[in-house]
């Protein structure tokens, strides 16, 4: 009789592991980016699939083009696919171009992706730019002598990137309205970031902008 009952507990055990192993296995995660290569002015949008949900929050690394790590998100996992779009677009100011590296881990699990930024040119103003024109037009609180002198340091480490141009005619003292309307339609969208850098090419010309974009 011992023996059966022995017998009839070790085959409970035995049909018990793969359920077992199933319970304290490591979920399966991967991480993607909605593109390979992005530019400036782009906006990186991830995805975070997972086959289970634990209950514990995502963590992910951004490895940048010199090899530092630091952390990127921490959020909550709810459901098996994700997205996480980012709110700002590249820009120069602060992101290198090169190789980027994600690192998720999640419940023990990990999975990366690589992705690149390329310059190709184009004109793209930093996020910031458009908080500090919404300060100047919208709320008055940036003076027409802060918002230039933004503009000056944008030209100088070449974010703008404004051929050289002699200041032609009469220099004048203040922006004109026209170009805070141009600045309102850019805040709004209704304007791309090349139409409002012919707006700040035009300060150049006339003296309000003052940049030594001279070629040596």
């Amino acid at each position: 009789m011992k023996i059966v009952a022995l017998s009839l507990s070790l085959l409970i055990i035995i049909s018990g592991l793969p359920f077992m192993n199933q319970t304290f296995a490591a979920p399966v995660i991967s991480i993607e980016t909605s593109q390979e290569t992005y530019h400036y002015g782009d906006h990186l949008s991830m995805t975070i699939n997972v086959s289970e949900i634990t209950g514990d929050a995502a963590t992910i690394y951004i490895i940048d083009t010199e090899e530092r790590k630091s952390l990127l998100l921490n959020p909550p996992i709810f459901q098996e696919t994700t997205g996480f779009p980012s709110k700002f677009p590249f820009d120069a100011t602060i992101w290198k171009t090169g190789v980027y590296m994600l690192e998720v881990e999640y419940s023990g699990a990990k999975s990366s992706v690589q992705f690149y930024i390329k310059d190709t040119g184009e004109i793209a103003l930093p996020f910031w730019l458009k908080d500090l024109a919404t300060m100047w037009v919208v709320e008055p609180l940036v003076t027409d002598k802060d918002f230039s002198r933004a503009i000056e340091y944008l030209i100088l480490k070449e974010i703008i990137k404004i051929p050289y141009t002699e200041p032609e005619g009469e220099t004048i003292a203040s922006i004109p309205d026209w170009v805070k309307n141009n600045a309102e339609w850019w805040i709004a969208e209704k304007i791309s970031d090349t139409e409002f850098t012919l707006s700040l090419q035009y300060l150049v010309k006339k003296g309000i902008i003052t940049v030594d974009l001279s070629k040596e």
